[in-house]
């Protein structure tokens, strides 16, 4: 058995790790058996990723380790985008069974920002060889790729394209995604965005990918394909065993004085500060757990998901899952909430009138509330229980909105 992982041979120009694996998988087969092919999202809020910080790993069987080994590295010095000063690939091979301290660095890269050195560290410690290329970066995401360990996980069908049609229009019939989604959802998910009408299928760089199904498992995707109307070549296809949709990267914290800057955290605490609109249409709120407070953010491309966030008030108790940005003071980028617990909102009003119905209105300084109508009275104002607009329920961004990692509500108690 040998172990490859890959990563960082991307840029946001162009090219796909998952397309070299893919290419990979199409050039070891005459003399490799590939058992599998994973692809492994990664701490979705490190600053040196491309797009969406992938790496993937490739299992294989085979009788010709070496030969293996160079065919992956010249694949990769051929088609990684080297000029970009951005990318900086790694490759670590293992042959074997990774042993348990690769699935605990897997983790760690999951909800940490984790050193360069540490990899190679623990790499050299367990007779893994690293490969860099430059200052090789890519060596932390690709050993993460070999300690995999996926307790939930999802499948991703991904099609690419032909050279000459990168970077232009991708062809994919729209009416045929909202079919698919309409067969097979909720075995495949955020193949659409119904809210704001957008096809969630096909990437917008100008990447190797010419669109990318995810689902429960290989049948439905391999199903959903086929419903697909595409007008240009499929160069390749490969089925991906994935980590996303799963919330692997979210970690639970005790307290607010836990929460540590890069990480993806899940933390419950009562409202101190309302919501407030921002220049730019972003929502801005604070919780505390009653020792400290962090300020949470449904940013602008959340959109109506910012509605739900905006009719929060001071003292609802609610949990918080997101990312933590590096601001000062720390916040919290909202992926979704657990509204917990609702205070109740009151608001003075005119009361009816008993005989027509109408709203009383003043009938003067110091004399009460009148109906012109029916001459009924009635002193002082009435309180009135107010419909907020929220249930006690999970409330989730949009999918145009939804990192590659969170778990969408339909895959909730769903887990195969």
């Amino acid at each position: 058995m040998l172990l490859a992982g890959i990563d960082d041979t991307d840029s946001a120009k162009g090219m796909c790790t998952t397309y070299i694996g893919a290419v990979l998988a199409e050039r070891l087969s005459g003399f490799c058996e590939v058992a599998n092919l994973r692809l492994l999202r990664l701490n979705p809020n490190i600053k040196w990723k491309t797009r969406g910080n992938a790496s993937v790993c490739l299992v294989l069987r085979t009788k010709k380790p070496a030969k293996a080994k160079s065919v992956i590295l010249e694949t990769i010095q051929e088609n990684a985008v080297l000029k970009d000063p951005k990318t900086n690939p790694g490759v670590v091979f293992y042959e074997g069974t990774p042993p348990r301290e690769f699935k605990d660095f897997y983790w760690r890269c999951l909800r940490e920002v984790v050193r360069i050195r540490d990899a190679e560290k623990l790499a050299l410690e367990h007779g893994a060889e690293a490969h860099k290329f430059k200052n090789g970066r890519g060596i932390i995401g690709a050993l993460a790729a070999l300690g995999s360990d996926l307790p939930d996980k999802t499948y991703e069908l991904i099609a690419y394209r032909n050279r000459k049609n990168w970077g232009k229009e991708r062809r994919v019939d729209p009416a045929s995604v909202y079919r698919m989604d309409a067969h097979t959802y909720p075995l495949t998910f955020n193949n659409v965005d119904h809210a704001s009408s957008r096809i969630l299928i096909t990437p917008h760089s100008p990447c190797p990918v010419l669109l990318g199904i995810r689902g429960e498992n290989r049948w439905v995707l391999t199903q959903a394909f086929k419903k697909l109307v595409v007008n240009e070549p499929v160069a390749q296809k490969v089925i991906y065993e994935t980590n996303q949709g799963t919330d692997a990267h979210l970690q639970a914290v005790q307290n607010v004085a836990g929460v540590r800057p890069g990480s993806s955290a899940i933390l419950k605490g009562r409202v101190t500060r309302a919501p407030r609109i921002i220049e730019g249409g972003h929502v801005i709120f604070s919780i505390s757990d009653g020792d400290a407070s962090v300020d949470c953010a449904a940013y602008e491309p959340t959109k109506d998901f910012r509605w739900k966030v905006v009719c929060l008030v001071s003292g609802d108790a609610i949990r918080v899952y997101g990312g933590v940005r590096h601001d000062h003071p720390l916040t919290v980028n909202l992926e979704k909430i657990d509204v917990l617990g609702l205070e109740e909102v009151y608001e003075e009003r005119n009361p009816r009138c008993g005989k027509c119905g109408k709203r009383m209105k003043s009938a003067g300084r110091n004399q009460g509330l009148r109906c012109k109508k029916c001459d009924t009275q009635k002193h002082g104002k009435i309180r009135v229980l107010l419909n907020r607009g929220l249930k006690k329920k999970t409330y989730q961004v949009p999918p145009s909105a939804m990192r590659h990692l969170s778990k969408p509500l339909v895959r909730v108690g769903f887990i195969t």
